[in-house]
């Protein structure tokens, strides 16, 4: 029974066109050597189509359209490739591309095979054809034009040409097997092969896409989709694949894109905080000091910090810092910015005039009033303050500089700069 069925192969692929089926192979066998050039998702696409030209002579449908249906996704991915186009690190174009591909597609199909009547198959292969020559299309104009880019342009060209002839041939019932149409199959993945044995230009990013041709081709795909479900304009139900695909890689495109800014946004964020305190540091203060419009900005600097460092250390010096940061906390008002600048620097940004800035350096200085019991070391320090009322001139922060060091030098406290 085996060698039955064994005879039975051999006589119907013996029946086939054995010039076509040598093409086939040949065409094969020389994109495997060229696989280190191009990858290996051409050579999966090219091998998956020609599993199925062998099967279709075999197999039934609709398990010989297997491969054909396989080829499409694997040559849509192979495209980057194809041209040379480095993918790593830019997800975000990527999708874009597809975007744009996918609806423009769906727009396409829509309008160009109206008046098409066939099967599901049938109707598959353009609209898929459709996708993947808009999809060359965008890479080629978008990428130098050199030899090999227009032989994968023109292998697809022709391709796609002999697909729609299939097309019309099966919708008029005039299609034969082993018709002479089939070599244009043949020359088209000979054209995209031959390419792969010419230097192009490597490594070269896609070029973003604009926003309006995105919009575009969502807003399209939406009122495709529209159409077909109030029943306007007959469109073909088969571009209702083209159309969601353009809607759901948009609103991925639109989720990662939100990712990536949520991921922007926190790492400004933590570069704009103190490590030890966890308050703001100098760059976020001064960024708030430029945008600065009513209040007061007060400097302090520990009075006494220096010792402990050199008598306990600096990891009680680090907890005595933090310890500081937090009775700071505690008594500046809502709204105020607490931020530490540096060393046993801190500053306060609060609004408020003359009066309120020095009822809150007083209450600043008296959290420091009583000591730290540190690893049971009793240790204290204390706090000069200068402050100065913004006035609309752009030497605020000097000014509190200097008005702290008055207060450091004269040992008062606190020091209210001039205006």
């Amino acid at each position: 029974m085996p060698y039955v069925v064994v005879l039975l192969l051999v006589i119907q692929l013996v029946a086939m066109d054995l010039i076509y089926l040598a093409l086939c192979l040949a065409i094969l066998i020389a994109t495997a050597f060229a696989r280190n050039r191009n990858g290996r998702l051409y050579l999966m696409a090219l091998t998956s189509w020609v599993m199925s030209e062998i099967a279709t002579n075999i197999f039934p449908p609709p398990w010989s359209s297997a491969g054909y249906v396989l080829f499409y996704p694997l040559i849509f991915v192979a495209i980057p490739a194809l041209f040379e186009i480095e993918q790593a690190g830019q997800l975000i174009r990527l999708l874009d591309g597809s975007v744009l591909v996918l609806g423009t597609s769906a727009i396409f199909s829509a309008v160009l095979l109206r008046s098409f009547q066939s099967d599901f198959l049938h109707l598959l292969y353009p609209v898929c054809d459709i996708i993947i020559l808009i999809a060359v299309l965008v890479a080629f104009a978008r990428r130098p034009i050199n030899s090999r880019s227009l032989l994968v342009l023109l292998g697809f060209l022709v391709y796609s040409a002999t697909d729609f002839a299939y097309l019309i041939a099966v919708n008029n019932e005039k299609y034969q097997s082993n018709s002479v149409l089939n070599y244009g199959w043949l020359i088209g993945f000979a054209l995209i092969t031959l390419s792969q044995y010419r230097r192009g230009i490597k490594s070269e990013q896609f070029p973003p896409i604009s926003i309006f041709y995105l919009s575009i081709s969502v807003i399209g795909s939406a009122l495709i989709l529209a159409a077909i479900a109030l029943n306007m304009f007959q469109l073909p139900k088969m571009v209702i694949g083209p159309a969601l695909a353009t809607l759901f890689t948009s609103f991925f495109r639109m989720a990662l894109a939100l990712m990536q800014s949520e991921k922007h946004l926190a790492s400004e964020n933590l570069a704009k905080i103190d490590d030890l305190t966890g308050l703001p540091n100098r760059r976020r203060f001064i960024s708030e000091v430029e945008n600065f419009q009513n209040g007061s900005i007060l400097l302090m600097d520990l009075d006494g910090f220096k010792p402990v460092n050199d008598n306990y250390g600096h990891q009680t010096g680090d907890e005595i810092l933090r310890q500081v940061a937090s009775r700071f906390l505690k008594a500046i008002p809502e709204q105020s910015l607490l931020a530490r600048l540096g060393g046993d620097e801190f500053a306060v940004l609060t609004h408020g005039g003359y009066e309120e800035a020095m009822e809150l350096a007083m209450a600043l200085r008296a959290t420091l009033s009583y000591p730290f019991n540190i690893d049971g070391a009793v240790i204290r320090v204390d706090v000069s303050i200068g402050f100065v009322s913004n006035d609309g001139k752009s030497d605020l922060m000097s000014r509190a500089d200097t008005a702290m060091y008055k207060a450091k030098q004269a040992r008062v406290g606190v020091w209210a700069g001039g205006t």
